[in-house]
């Protein structure tokens, strides 16, 4: 496939400028964006079929996609490692735009649930992993700041596809006809993708100057085999701490807007305050990539957990006292720390496990991080149908990320394959 003629300094560049709009667009469009239109959805699906929907029967979706994403997950990263990942991207953003265009055609909870199904398949494909695979391939040197800025595409997205979709339904007034909109966005990135993508670096020899690159080039032969990772302690702690910040981090992006529309917002404050959250995770993402690479990659995880702990329980707090500034400055709190463990997750499992097998590594990490990410949205769900209140919800969450904390402590980062690479970079 064709790609531009680049200094290979600068080409890395571009690799991450596409990887970060990609996981923006993927993310935004199947994560926080259609949580705007959940309101009317929730009404006309109703009337359609002249019955009250629950909460936590529509909340199903977030289960349904994140389980066949977890199932397909070590498929997809296997595949990447054989085939690579810009295929498997211009498919996944092909999917993305024929999903969203089929969202607004929905007729039933039936037709949600398979849409759902196909972004899990799409995020397999052109999501978190593929993306976090792709910027660790050309980044060895500066890879925490490369991460980070990659996830704050994440972030990005799912601040900005809430008020925009909103915006759009004001405008427009009929959210089936917005759907119609925004699936165009994905076929725009796919020529770009098409383009621009080179799966890693060239290789090149001792005497090449640009001897960053030359390091890159090497370390795709470095690192664990699946087995030896999976016989290693830091893998079970790096699936456990995804799988309880996975649940916390979609249980609450997922119910930031009805949340904030259950305490008496408007529905466009409701979508800023959602956007809130969404852009201390954007922040916190940038921040913390630089800070590992200072402080260490430890340190720098259960200080992220620490504020979302911090953060969740501020919200506990907010409901049970009615309080509008504990809210507030509970979305900041959990945002902030948010961000810190999705790039600290990611850019520990290339440091720990090398780039060798890091598809299949990945993929068996999405298992877990997707058990917890697919029962967060529903769970949360049900839970709130008990006493119609998200202090439960929210208290759980709490727990989840104490668990969090003591499995993290637990982490050996001087164990990694990140080590020997790192030393030969310096």
């Amino acid at each position: 496939m064709p790609t531009f003629s680049v200094n290979p300094a600068t080409y890395r560049w571009l690799i991450l400028i596409c990887a970060f709009f990609s996981l923006c667009i993927s993310q935004g469009m199947t994560l926080a964006g259609p949580t705007v239109f959940d309101e009317v959805i929730l009404i006309e699906l109703a009337e359609i079929t002249g019955s009250e929907i629950s909460l936590g029967a529509f909340k199903l979706t977030g289960l349904i996609m994140f389980l066949t994403a977890g199932g397909l997950g070590m498929f997809a990263g296997a595949l990447a490692d054989r085939v690579g990942v810009k295929p498997l991207m211009l498919i996944g953003m092909t999917m993305l735009a024929a999903g969203n265009f089929f969202y607004g055609r929905i007729q039933s909870l039936g037709d949600l649930y398979w849409v759902y199904a196909g972004f899990g398949v799409l995020l397999t494909l052109c999501g978190l992993m593929l993306n976090v695979m792709l910027v660790s391939r050309w980044f060895v040197r500066g890879r925490g700041l490369a991460i980070g800025l990659l996830l704050a595409g994440s972030s990005l997205g799912n601040g900005f596809f809430p008020p925009m979709n909103a915006w759009l339904l004001g405008i427009v007034g009929d959210w089936r006809e917005v759907f119609a909109w925004i699936a165009l966005i994905p076929l725009a990135m796919v020529p770009v993708l098409f383009f621009v993508l080179k799966e890693r670096p060239a290789g090149s020899d001792s005497n090449d100057p640009n001897a960053a690159i030359s390091v890159e080039a090497k370390a795709q032969t470095t690192g664990y085999t699946l087995m030896e990772a999976l016989a290693s302690l830091n893998f079970w702690v790096v699936a456990i701490v995804a799988m309880c910040t996975f649940y916390a981090i979609l249980a609450m992006s997922t119910h930031a807007f009805l949340y904030l529309r259950s305490e008496g917002y408007e529905p466009q404050i409701a979508a800023t305050g959602a956007t809130i959250l969404f852009v201390g995770g954007l922040i916190g993402k940038i921040i913390s990539g630089y800070l590992a690479e200072a402080f260490g990659r430890k340190r720098v995880l259960l200080t992220g957990l620490g504020l979302m702990l911090v953060g969740s329980a501020t919200l506990v707090a907010a409901i049970i006292l009615s309080s509008a500034e504990a809210l507030w400055f509970g979305l900041v709190f959990f945002g902030f720390g948010w961000g810190g463990i999705y790039t600290l997750l990611q850019l520990l499992a290339a440091d720990l496990f090398g780039l060798l097998a890091l598809g299949k590594i990945l993929g068996a990490i999405n298992v877990m991080d997707t058990i917890g990410g697919a029962l967060g949205p529903w769970l949360t769900g049900v839970l709130f149908e008990v006493n119609k209140s998200y202090v439960l919800p929210f208290t759980v969450i709490t727990g989840l990320l104490l668990l969090a904390i003591l499995a993290a402590s637990l982490l050996r980062p001087e164990q990694g394959a990140y080590q020997s690479v790192a030393s030969e970079a310096a």
